[in-house]
């Protein structure tokens, strides 16, 4: 068995039963223009099924991990599951150009076509900020709070919580 049967077998992708279920819930319809089926739910299991090996093509970084198909899935496939485990196992192999990363530490974020998305609808200055970590964006606001301090001071929760200085 491969690994990437291992993986269809852990995940239950073999106890799909093809009622489609995932595809009429999945909202990748709404975000992405060029939803076709051989990167729903249920066409990348197909072809995991029939052709066990991870695939090279961007497939796999579609999908939002949003859950909904594994919600709504009779046969308990974990479909979600699945795509992020198959995922980091290709960044660890050297398949990243699907994917974001945080530009200060290096962190897997999301995927590439996830990160064009969330430009669009927020607007193109806040690209700085979807590509850093969480961590990496506290600290980096943090920084940028520091300096609108006057005189550089602390602040207090006290003084947050109060309202003023105390």
């Amino acid at each position: 068995m491969t690994n990437i049967e291992q993986l269809a077998d852990q995940y239950g992708l073999f106890l799909c039963v093809e009622c489609g279920k995932c595809v009429a819930v999945c909202p990748m319809g709404e975000i992405y223009t060029h939803v076709s089926y051989e990167i729903s739910p249920r066409g990348i299991i197909e072809r995991i099924l029939l052709d066990p090996e991870i695939p090279e093509d961007d497939c796999l970084w579609f999908c939002l991990t949003c859950n909904l198909c594994t919600s709504f899935c009779p046969a308990g496939v974990r479909f979600r599951d699945f795509v992020e485990v198959a995922r980091q196992w290709m960044i660890k192999t050297g398949i990243t150009q699907f994917g974001s990363f945080c530009d200060s530490c290096g962190t897997y974020l999301y995927p590439r076509h996830t990160l064009e998305y969330m430009k669009q609808i927020l607007g193109e200055n806040t690209e700085e900020l979807l590509r850093l970590c969480p961590r990496c964006r506290r600290y980096k606001i943090g920084g940028k709070v520091k300096t609108l301090l006057p005189g550089g001071q602390k602040v207090s929760t006290q003084q947050v919580q109060m309202g003023g200085d105390q």
